[in-house]
């Protein structure tokens, strides 16, 4: 039989505040949306939407995140 976690963390609002916590998490370890493009491999502009908050980043791209930096990304999604 499944049991479900207790409710420590509310998926949906998680969701809603991912984009704005991940580009926060970006300003405080890079310096600009170039940076994020050459490290994390991918486009100008998807480093950029990231940067402004505009979209969120796949399960490879976070797992990397988490990855070089454990601590410091565990604390800014956490808020």
């Amino acid at each position: 039989m499944q049991k479900s976690l207790p409710k420590v963390l509310d998926p949906r609002g998680f969701r809603a505040v991912f984009a704005a916590r991940f580009s926060e998490f970006l300003r405080a370890n890079y310096r600009n949306p170039e940076e994020v493009a050459v490290n994390f491999g991918v486009r100008y502009q998807t480093a950029l939407n990231w940067w402004d908050g505009l979209n969120r980043p796949s399960g490879d791209v976070v797992a990397l995140a988490f990855l070089r930096h454990g601590p410091e990304m565990s604390e800014h999604l956490e808020g």
